[in-house]
């Protein structure tokens, strides 16, 4: 992904031209700088095309297509089994164990990982849990859930997922310092732990703002660990710097 453009090439050409040129010839001994320079302006030049930018959107919107139709394809109780199997996964993680705050997510009623056995196992094992809660188009928060009777009490949002009050009082997993965990849905993830979201860009963001808040308090994140099924996982997810990368991601 060094050379995502015809910039990359063109510019990198133009040194070459310039470098054999006698007048600008440079030392031998340092040579070895100039394939790393070619691969910085490869990056450079493909991360700030808009062209390139117009088409890694397009791969991501065909790659999202494709992994929600084979979700849709599964049968309800395949899902419920691999979702059971990742829980189970989770469960062992030494990220999971030794948690004391965690945030995760409620499910969407169908092509999505089943997380009621994640919520239940949590605060059965007595952990601080922060359910999502969208507060406009592009931004939302994590609040406090004290149990899975609390949960019950929410309202859907129009997705169907239900959500905790915003003026209720709960805490913000902004303000616990304790949170140590966040487990994070996606369409797809690859070897290298990158994640393509649904698209709107919450978790990114939120992501962001979390490690600022983090950075200025003196604090490190807290682990990003993936959750998905086996036909979320491939090769390579198009990514680019807004994107977080995970620490990890856990599937069946």
């Amino acid at each position: 992904r060094l050379c995502q453009s015809f910039a990359a090439p063109v510019v990198c050409g133009s040194v070459c031209l310039a470098l054999s040129n006698p007048l600008l010839r440079v030392s031998s001994r340092y040579c070895w700088i100039f394939p790393f320079f070619c691969l910085f302006l490869g990056y450079w030049a493909g991360s700030n095309d808009p062209i390139m930018k117009k088409s890694l959107r397009t791969v991501k919107k065909e790659l999202r297509k494709a992994i929600r139709a084979s979700l849709r394809n599964m049968a309800v109780k395949s899902l419920r089994e691999e979702s059971g199997k990742v829980a189970q996964n989770l469960f062992e993680s030494k990220a999971y164990r030794e948690s004391r705050a965690l945030c995760l997510f409620i499910s969407m009623p169908t092509g999505e990982i089943d997380t009621s056995l994640m919520l239940s196992k949590a605060f059965k094992d007595g952990k601080r849990c922060f359910i999502p809660r969208c507060i406009s188009k592009t931004e939302m928060v994590m609040l406090e859930a004290k149990s899975l009777e609390d949960i019950k009490s929410f309202e859907k949002n129009h997705w169907e997922i239900p959500e905790p009050g915003i003026n209720e009082g709960r805490m913000s997993a902004f303000e616990c310092k304790e949170l140590d965990l966040v487990v994070v849905p996606g369409i797809a993830f690859d070897k290298n732990y990158n994640r393509c979201g649904q698209g709107a860009g919450y978790y990114d963001r939120f992501f962001t703002k979390l490690k600022s808040i983090r950075e200025k308090g003196g604090s490190s994140m807290p682990s990003l660990i993936g959750v998905g099924l086996k036909c979320q996982l491939v090769e390579e997810v198009p990514c680019d710097e807004n994107d977080f990368a995970l620490d990890n991601v856990i599937s069946s």
